[in-house]
Parts: C-alpha cells; structure tokens; sequence
C-alpha cells in the first residue's frame, strides 16, 4: 500500500512538472520577464499575498480535521499547510480541477486518519472552499450596483441569475451539510443511463459505508457547530485577503481602483472561470471573466489582460511551491 501510495505521488509530482514546463513554454519567457518589470517590487507583494491565504485556508481545514480525536492530534498545522499549497498547485493543472488535489489530500491524510476520516474531511473542506465561492458571487452583486451607476437590463438580468443562484447553492449546501451528500450523489447517479445498474449495485453494496461517511460529513455541522462556522469564515476571510492581489496589480501601475471594485472584479472573473470548471489551468476562461468583470467597470480591457498574465506568473511560483513540497511528505 505504501508503494501504492509513492506511485501516485510520484505521478502527481510528475503531472505538475510537465505543466509547470508548459505554462512557461505557453507564456514565453519574453512575457513573463516583461510582466515582472512592469509588476516591479510589487510582485514581491503579490506572491506574499498567498502566504497568508494559504495559511488562512490551511487554518479552515486544520479545524475541520483535529475534532479531539487522538488520530487527528498527528496531524501537525505545517503539515496541513503543505497539504493545502500541494493540492492546490495539482489543482490548478488538471481539468475538472478536483481530479488531482483532492484525491492527493485523501492520500495524504490517509496513513493518520484513515480512509473514511480522510475522505469526510477532504470532502468538507472542498464544500467549504465551494460555498465561499457562493457567498462571494452573492455579495459582488449588491457591490457592483453600489459601485456601477448605471446598469443595463442585460446586466441586470444576469445579476439576478446570478444572485438567485447563489442563494439556492447556498441553501443545497447546508443541506448537505446537515444530512451529508455521498448518498445524495449515489442517488443521482442511480438515475444516470448506462450506469445506473452499476452504481445501485454499489450503493446496495455498500450501504452501511455510504451512511458511515454521510455521518462523518454531517457531524461537523451537526455536532460542531462553532468549528464549522469558524473553518468556513477562514476560507472566506481567505477569498477577500485574496482580493488584495488585483488590487495591488492595478495600483503597481499607476491606475486608481478601490478595494470594493476588485471583490467585484475577482468574484465574477471567478464565476466564469467555475461556469467553465473543465479547462486544465482555467486556460481562457480566467481571461474572459477578466475581461467581463473590469468592462462592466468601465475600466480597459487591456488592464484585464495585464492583470491575468501576472496571475499566471504568480500560479507558475506557487505551483512550483506546491510541487516541490509535495515530495517532503514528513514536513511537520
């Protein structure tokens, strides 16, 4: 097992090396260098930024994982913090982002917590990562009509799309957290053509599992109330410590912005890049909702371009943070 596990670190390790090769390939050397000079100093700042929202996010998930029990006393918050910069770095180089640092954080927690801890815990924090992004899509919209005078019927229409669909994920996402969603996704999937017979056969199989590991998610909600809601205002501290990125990409080049109006920018071009979850690298589609955020501030699309060329630069550092570190699995 433990050779089986090293085989699929290694092949995660692998996989972020051949990205991070063809994100500098993709960029040119040329294009990375020039956003460096114009960035200045400032791109000290910028990577710095991630520092403290990786260690916020690494606190949200911290308190999700150590619930008293003696396994979970193992679990170190360097090690969490490791954990987190890993799976994320995976993350931003595979499509579907959840198809690598996921299954890499269960792998990792596994060895202390066990396959059925490891999994709830993994789990529940991806949801709270998720809801953040709900909560966050849900507050740019009150923010863009204080910040944009006037708005066209388009706009509005999206606006209200988009703040109606917020809500009712919010709204599923605590339902799943009161009664767990491993049953619910077996279910669906019960009703899915060509694969339905197998996935019953798999839920009548494994039934008492399903109901152990919804229990283990629901238990967080239900029975720690005061960690719950302490790991989910972390990761949204985390979204708006964020924020502070655009902000100080912008303002590295002379041009005035407030702290409101990059919440907005950052929360749509979000929005369009998980409308679009499947492109590896989010390739295209942070670009675009660069582009959609900062027009409908009536700021130049050419700011949009410059400011998703030093996000890339600034991913390409951490991903090849998260790469390295992912060899060190001790780190305490």
């Amino acid at each position: 097992m433990k050779n089986k596990s090293n085989v699929i670190r290694n092949i995660f390790f692998a996989l972020g090396v051949l990205v991070i090769f063809i994100m500098v390939y993709s960029l040119g050397f040329d294009v990375i260098y020039e956003n460096l000079k114009n960035t200045g100093w400032w791109f000290f700042a910028i990577v710095g930024i991630w520092i403290v929202v990786y260690a916020v996010n690494a606190i949200s998930f911290h308190i999700i994982i150590r619930d008293g029990s003696e396994e979970t006393k193992q679990i170190k918050f360097l090690r969490t913090l490791k954990i987190v910069i890993s799976g994320y770095a995976i993350n931003y180089t595979t499509p579907m982002g959840l198809l690598g640092g996921e299954p890499y954080r269960i792998l990792e927690l596994k060895p202390a917590l066990g396959t059925k801890k490891a999994t709830s815990s993994v789990l529940l924090y991806a949801m709270m990562h998720f809801v953040s992004h709900f909560i966050l899509w849900l507050l740019c919209v009150p923010l863009l009509m204080i910040t944009v005078k006037h708005i066209s019927l388009g706009v509005e229409i999206v606006l209200w799309s988009v703040l109606v669909g917020s809500v009712a994920l919010i709204y599923w996402s605590f339902k799943v957290y009161r009664k767990g969603v491993i049953g619910r996704l077996l279910a669906l999937g019960a009703c899915i053509p060509f694969v339905k017979k197998r996935i019953k056969e798999y839920s009548l199989k494994n039934k008492e599992h399903v109901e152990e590991m919804d229990q283990l998610i629901a238990h967080l909600y239900n029975n720690r109330k005061k960690a719950f809601y302490a790991s989910l205002g972390a990761e949204l501290c985390a979204r708006f410590i964020a924020c502070m990125e655009v902000f100080i990409m912008i303002y590295s080049i002379g041009y005035e912005i407030t702290y409101i109006q990059c919440v907005v920018i950052v929360g749509f071009a979000s929005l369009f890049a998980n409308l679009l979850f499947f492109s590896p690298m989010q390739l295209g589609t942070r670009e675009g909702g660069y582009a959609l955020a900062l027009s409908s501030l009536s700021i130049t699309s050419g700011i949009g371009v410059y400011v998703s060329l030093c996000t890339r630069v600034r991913e390409l550092f951490w991903i090849a943070v998260g790469i390295a570190i992912m060899k060190y699995k001790s780190l305490k």
